[in-house]
């Protein structure tokens, strides 16, 4: 596999759908389709990779191993790997490293906080927003929450099964009661909570996810808006229409026609 691999120049990946540089952090933003895979290849920088959606499986040297949402990775230079997509394919957000930054972070299950830091940011990224000091100290959030340390073992774990749940189903028109129950605490607890934790409404939260997925669909293929309004959980294709211009500034039509 070494022998036939490609080499890719700093910051470039597969399937890119946003690049941005964040007061000089290089980030990027792919979006892989169900079933694809990737040539043998390698990066001449080292970076990290937060799977927000979907999986694959990745082949280095004689070894696979699973990539799952929710984890992250460091791929250092000169490593020959290829991947394999599932059925969802993935979405995967990534920070890039210039030679000699240091870059301790192997591996892990990204904590609850992380992954929300991940998704705020994956929706700066989608959007094309400007705002890199907003994107900058998301990704410095990111960087220092992956560090290893000793630190106290992360508390709050029913929040872990919320973002879970909300993961898992982006599409349903979730309840408080229903994560409440979830949660297994008082709905306004959970409100209150929820907020305090991670700095963002629960509604907010489901919102964002979901225009960040809209995006991404909009970029990648020519499903009609009719039907990416059902498959993402909106009432219809207004709904889905007035919620993407207050928050992108520009209609989903416009937005496909613009980046294509």
């Amino acid at each position: 596999m070494a022998e036939d691999a490609c080499t890719l120049g700093f910051g470039v990946t597969y399937d890119m759908v946003a690049v941005q540089t964040a007061c000089g952090q290089l980030l990027t933003l792919t979006s892989h389709r169900g079933d694809d895979r990737t040539p043998p290849h390698k990066h001449i920088n080292d970076y990290i990779c937060i799977v927000l959606t979907g999986g694959f499986a990745e082949q280095e040297r004689n070894d696979w191993r699973e990539r799952c949402r929710g984890t992250y990775f460091m791929h250092h230079a000169g490593e020959t790997h290829h991947d394999r997509f599932g059925p969802d394919g993935a979405t995967c957000l990534n920070l890039h490293f210039a030679a000699g930054e240091p870059t301790s972070i192997i591996e892990g299950a990204c904590p609850t906080l992380t992954r929300i830091a991940a998704d705020k940011l994956a929706f700066e990224l989608a959007g094309a927003f400007r705002e890199e000091l907003v994107m900058a100290s998301l990704a410095a959030e990111i960087m220092g929450d992956l560090q290893p340390s000793e630190g106290a073992p992360h508390e709050g774990r029913w929040i872990d099964r919320i973002v879970e749940a909300l993961w898992d189903e982006p599409a349903r028109r979730w309840s408080l009661r229903e994560l409440a129950g979830i949660a297994q605490r008082h709905p306004v607890h959970v409100a209150q909570a929820f907020r305090a934790k991670t700095g963002i409404s629960l509604g907010a939260f489901q919102r964002r996810r979901r225009l960040t997925n809209v995006s991404l669909a909009l970029q990648r293929g020519t499903t009609s808006l009719a039907m990416l309004a059902d498959e993402f959980g909106y009432c219809d294709q207004s709904h889905m229409t007035t919620e993407f211009r207050a928050a992108f500034g520009i209609s989903p039509g416009r937005y496909r026609r613009d980046f294509h």
